[in-house]
C-alpha cells in the first residue's frame, strides 16, 4: 500500500508512478477537486482516461476494475474509527482524509480477508 502525497486545496492533481502488474509502473496523473459537499477523483494513466468524476468515499474504491489501470484508490479518514468514516472535505486532505493506492494483489488480499470475516460471522452469529 502506497500513500499518495495530497494537499489542502479544492483542485489539485498530481503525477504519480504506481506498481502494475508487469512491474514495469503506471504514469498516472490524479486529481482531486471539490463540487458542493463531495471530493471528485479523475484519473488518468500513460495519458489515457480511466476515469473521470469519480466520487471519493471514504473505505471505497474509488476506480473500480477498469482496463488501464491496475489497482485501486482509497480514500481514508484517520481521525474516526472505520465504521464511522465521514466523506472528505478539501481542507482535510493530506492529513485527516489520506489517498492511497493498493495493488491487485492487497485488494484480492483485502477481498479475501473480507470475505473470511463475513463466513465466520456467519457460522459464529
Amino acid at each position: 500500500m502506497l500513500e499518495i502525497p495530497v494537499e489542502a486545496y479544492p483542485n489539485q492533481s498530481c503525477l504519480v508512478t504506481l506498481p502494475d502488474s508487469s512491474g514495469s509502473g503506471q504514469n498516472c496523473t490524479v486529481a482531486l477537486y471539490q463540487r458542493g459537499e463531495r471530493v471528485y477523483l479523475d484519473l488518468n494513466v500513460d495519458g489515457s482516461v480511466v476515469r473521470r468524476g469519480a466520487v471519493c468515499l471514504p473505505r471505497v474504491g474509488i476506480v473500480g476494475d477498469v482496463a488501464g489501470f491496475s489497482g485501486e484508490l482509497f480514500i481514508v479518514d484517520s481521525r474516526t474509527q472505520p465504521d464511522a468514516q465521514e466523506p472528505p472535505q478539501w481542507q482535510g486532505l493530506g492529513t485527516r482524509w489520506k489517498l492511497y493506492y493498493l495493488t491487485v494483489d492487497e485488494v484480492n488480499e483485502m477481498r479475501d480477508e473480507a470475505a473470511r470475516a463475513a463466513l465466520l460471522e456467519g457460522i459464529h452469529g
